[in-house]
């Protein structure tokens, strides 16, 4: 099979240079030659076909070799091109250069100087091109195995959730007055999360561990947690032990660190008077201030077993009147500034779905 010949276009106003150059190249065998006395017809050949190297005169009426030069770089930066010039000036030689020319040929040259620079530029082509054709398929290639692994990571994102959604249902088998109050309390923590302007990765983060926030009541036993009396010393230290548990239950998972610490620390206050550990607000993780206030909320609107619920307008008063004491002000404020808003959620069954299987 015959190899493809190169394709040369040779710009020059002088008719016996182009001639001379046309012959010369042509007797190798190796190109396919096309001449152009006239640089604006050039132009529009360039638009037109591929070549592997251009060879334009520096000097020549109202299109330079400059301009040829400029265009080029335009229409196709892999392009060599060779200038032929019998001038010298210095600005002329920066501007081209600037421009990326291949190579000067000064006149007078010998063709056999000519030969070999097109060689080296035709051969320059052929390396320029198959660098973007390996650059564009290993960009291909990128850019599918991220498609993959994105398609991939979607899917264990969603089992995962899954899996999430049937250990809080385990959870709250067990406590027959909690029923969907993980949810509820996942629900308002996102919506003050996004209200709070969180990253994606903060309200991923949110999300799970408000989720998960009660976990250690799988540790609990459910006549403590439904016992229609008053607890008892004994059984009030059992149940302060929920986060500590819900922490042990998921340290294994290899989930982040920040989910454990909602987990550990949404009964926290912001005074220190909270539970398990007592520490103050500057030691409480900002999504755990966020959680303690969603779970406050929830609890006081929703039947216990020992007390009757109060309406949402007075647990938002409650909340406001012990921000500092109990709560972080900014999340305090922004739950009661915001409540029509956030608490718009609980009313709306597909809306509470919607934010609960959001995809970020």
């Amino acid at each position: 099979m015959e190899k493809k010949k190169e394709k040369i276009l040779v710009i020059d106003d002088d008719t016996a240079v182009l001639n001379c150059i046309k012959l010369s190249l042509q007797d190798l065998g190796h190109y396919s030659i096309t001449v152009c006395d006239d640089p604006k017809q050039a132009l529009q050949i360039l638009q037109t076909q591929d070549f592997a190297t251009v060879i334009s005169d520096v000097n020549m009426p109202v299109i330079s070799g400059l301009d040829i030069l400029k265009e080029v770089k335009f229409i196709d930066e892999k392009l060599p091109v060779i200038l032929i010039t019998g001038n010298t000036e210095t600005e002329i030689l920066r501007q081209a250069i600037h421009l990326g020319v291949y190579e000067f040929l000064k006149k007078p040259f010998e063709m056999s100087d000519l030969i070999i620079m097109v060689k080296q530029a035709v051969e320059t082509h052929q390396l320029r091109v198959q660098n973007e054709q390996y650059r564009n398929h290993l960009e291909s290639l990128v850019q599918q195995r991220t498609l993959e692994l994105f398609a991939a990571k979607s899917k264990l994102e969603k089992s995962y959730l899954n899996t999430i959604h049937a250990m809080v249902n385990a959870m709250e088998v067990n406590d027959l007055y909690t029923r969907g109050h993980s949810e509820r309390v996942t629900a308002i923590s996102m919506r003050i999360g996004k209200i709070l302007k969180l990253s994606i990765d903060e309200l991923r983060q949110l999300r799970i561990g408000a989720l998960l926030h009660d976990l250690g009541k799988i540790g609990i036993i459910s006549n403590v947690l439904n016992k229609e009396q008053s607890l008892t010393d004994t059984e009030y230290a059992l149940i302060k032990q929920h986060p500590i548990i819900g922490a042990k239950i998921i340290g294994p998972i290899g989930l982040p660190d920040t989910i454990s610490k909602i987990i550990l620390q949404h009964h926290e206050w912001a005074n220190g008077g909270g539970y398990p550990y007592g520490i103050a607000l500057d030691d409480i993780h900002p999504l755990a201030r966020i959680v303690s206030v969603a779970d406050s909320f929830d609890a006081m609107t929703s039947m216990r077993p020992y007390r009757s619920n109060i309406s949402y307008q007075d647990a938002v008063n409650e909340i406001s009147l012990n921000i500092q004491k109990q709560f972080d002000p900014l999340v305090g404020t922004t739950f009661t500034e915001n409540q029509r808003n956030i608490l718009s959620v609980l009313k709306d069954k597909d809306a509470l779905k919607d934010l609960l299987q959001e995809s970020f």
